[in-house]
């Protein structure tokens, strides 16, 4: 009986749970733009996915998202490697990325007053991004750790690599991320 009050009482809160709108707007560029505002603090999370991911890779490729994923953080014409990370931990923000089957993305989190920062070191890397042979070969050996700890090493993320290489066998979903 506690437990139906209880749930009831929840129900009779959501309306006052206050629901962003979503506004969706595309770039003459062609870029998607989706805003959801919340001003329950005073920060803002920018996120940049890309259409990449482990499904996109041809065979013999695969794992060339997540080590470009890593790429992105190792410099471009006008900021050195790791530069990226110091400006926006300089500004009071986090920021990380990850790769999935279908997409890459990037994440930031800053004072709100600073999301301009946080564009303008996005329009950089998309356009300046260098990719330094040495870098490059670096970064493959830390995305094979990465994957021998979180798949290799763990028997049910190995099981459902497995079971998807043979589920999808024939389809881009075979490849591992």
């Amino acid at each position: 009986m506690r437990s139906i009050l209880t749930t009831a009482a929840m129900l009779l809160l959501l309306p006052a749970v206050s629901v962003a709108a979503v506004h969706e707007y595309r770039l003459e560029n062609g870029l998607k733009v989706i805003v959801k505002e919340d001003h329950r603090a005073p920060i803002v999370v920018s996120q940049v996915w890309y259409k990449v991911g482990a499904s996109y890779e041809p065979g013999g490729l695969t794992g060339i998202s997540h080590a470009l994923e890593h790429m992105m953080f190792k410099g471009t014409h006008s900021l050195a490697p790791g530069e990226y990370s110091r400006i926006i931990a300089a500004n009071g923000g986090e920021e990380n990325a990850f790769t999935g089957r279908d997409y890459t993305a990037y994440h930031q989190t800053l004072a709100a007053d600073r999301l301009e920062i946080a564009f303008k070191l996005e329009a950089d890397r998309m356009r300046n991004l260098t990719l330094a042979a040495e870098e490059f070969a670096k970064e493959i050996e830390v995305v094979k750790e990465e994957r021998r700890l979180r798949t290799e090493d763990k028997p049910t993320a190995l099981t459902y690599e497995q079971l998807s290489a043979v589920a999808y066998r024939s389809l881009p979903y075979a490849h591992p991320v």
